[in-house]
């Protein structure tokens, strides 16, 4: 299994903490130490997108080989990773980087505007305003005659593409791969930061050393409750790894049963912005219940396998500062996460901290027959920061390039250059909790987080009685709804 290492220095200018170690256990792998301080929609119109300056510099293609590249991006300015077509497409890394290697010559303008004829498939996706600094992206590329001659890191394919690329993005290498190669599947685990501002927790400027400490064991007490395996449909847009009601079905629920899982579901899918529903007069305005218990199945909000996720490690870690502004780092190690799964478990942690939800509240919402209104916090200070790799049918083989791109020092030393030029400034400026996006979120947060004790103690009262009736139940978690 490939564990990505990266190693930033730390800066002369700032008190920069971010180069620490982190240590996690899990049953699939050894101890690992990961460290770290730290891309049109037709081809129609692939002729306008290249001046004559750019057609000049486009390579001339001798082959069609499959390739992999590493890629690292500042998300602030994006709609996300995916790309999204049609009319009022918005600019996202993927169409930046379809772009850029169109322009360099790595795709005909016959296949420009179809990643499907290219085989373009990624080991993750990430979020609005969300940064990576792993992100690792196979495709089909036209590869010119000096493509890895004496570059085994395949430093020259990179910076022809990033000639044509914004500097929030680089492509850090480009290397051949083998032809069965799924980096999705492949990527075993994916480790994610969360830098927060301490204020939000309650840690104050004039805290003494043991205050700071019991206030981050508190923290620390909420985020390991994540750890393990837990079907995490609270903390996502349920429907979208849901499979579709079966045909002619018109639900085994009560009517009143259905028309609250329709509306909980149409909730689901319309979270934007801050995710913080408004809760003032909510029951005058009809709104579904903010916690509930599903006791009848309802297919139309089934729960299944795709649901559950298996969370490693989720801790922060010690009081830090950077540019005078003290802020804690949460480490988010699991196999893999759902759309908001990782800012609606912030959300919930900092709310349980704050007093605005009981600490039970992480129990009950990891409890497969429960659907409960979680906040979504800020996506700003969120970014991915390694992954493992491994060969799912062949335990114990490595892709040799998997294993240059993780573990090559030349490698690791542009994804530090890049973080501490491009991404480390950026989130400096998103750690002051009286500043956006902290400052609106919080009050938001504040008046609109809390779950009526009813709503709550109708939920407790459920869970007893469903253990009690099925005790059986209890160790199985893969009772589908």
């Amino acid at each position: 299994m490939l564990t990505s290492s990266l190693r930033i220095p730390v800066s002369q200018t700032c008190n920069n903490p971010l180069a620490t170690s982190f240590r996690f256990c899990n049953s699939r792998c050894r101890e690992t130490i990961l460290r770290f301080s730290t891309f049109c929609s037709s081809a129609c119109v692939c002729t306008e997108l290249l001046a004559p300056s750019e057609a000049e510099q486009k390579w001339v293609s001798i082959r069609k080989k499959k390739v992999v590249m590493r890629v690292g991006y500042l998300g602030s300015e994006y709609r996300g990773l995916q790309i999204q077509r049609g009319e009022h497409a918005l600019s996202t890394i993927e169409g930046e980087l379809e772009k850029a290697i169109l322009k360099a010559g790595g795709i005909r303008e016959s296949n420009y505007g179809d990643l499907n004829k290219i085989g373009w498939a990624r080991s993750s996706r990430t979020d609005k305003g969300v940064h990576s600094l792993a992100t690792m992206i196979s495709m089909k590329m036209e590869i010119p005659d000096f493509a890895w001659n004496n570059d085994p890191n395949g430093f020259d394919l990179a910076s022809h593409v990033n000639a044509f690329l914004p500097q929030n993005i680089k492509v850090f290498s480009i290397l051949p791969s083998q032809s069965s190669f799924d980096p999705r599947k492949e990527c075993t685990i994916r480790k994610y930061s969360y830098l927060l501002p301490a204020d939000i927790i309650g840690i104050r400027d004039t805290f003494t050393a043991s205050e700071v400490d019991h206030h981050l064991s508190v923290f620390n007490d909420i985020l390991t409750s994540f750890e393990g395996e837990h079907p995490f449909h609270n903390y996502t847009v349920r429907s979208k790894y849901r499979r579709p009601p079966r045909r002619g079905f018109t639900g085994r629920g009560s009517a009143s049963d259905r028309i609250v899982s329709s509306n909980a579901q149409s909730e689901s899918e319309s979270e934007e912005g801050d995710g913080i529903q408004d809760s003032s007069n909510e029951q005058n305005l009809g709104f579904p219940p903010r916690a509930r218990w599903l006791h009848e199945p309802d297919e139309r909000d089934r729960i299944g396998a795709s649901h559950f996720r298996k969370i490693f490690q989720c801790q922060c870690g010690s009081l830090m500062q950077l540019s005078g502004l003290n802020y804690v780092e949460i480490s988010i190690c699991g196999e893999s996460f759902m759309l908001h799964q990782i800012r609606k478990m912030m959300g919930t942690a900092i709310a349980v901290k704050r007093g605005l939800l009981p600490h039970d509240i992480l129990q009950l919402s990891l409890l497969k027959f429960s659907r409960i209104v979680l906040p979504l916090a800020p996506s700003e200070v969120l970014f991915l920061i390694g992954n493992n790799f491994a060969v799912r049918k062949r335990p114990g083989n490595l892709r040799p390039e998997m294993v240059t791109l993780v573990e090559s020092e030349e490698i690791l030393k542009m994804v530090d250059d890049f973080y501490q030029s491009v991404i480390l400034p950026q989130l400096g400026k998103f750690l002051d909790p009286l500043r956006f996006p902290w400052n609106e979120w919080v009050d938001i947060l504040d008046e609109n987080t809390a779950i009526p004790e009813h709503q709550l103690e109708q939920v407790r009262s459920a869970w007893r009685q469903w253990k009690d009736e099925f005790p059986s139940r209890k160790t199985d978690r893969f009772v589908r709804v």
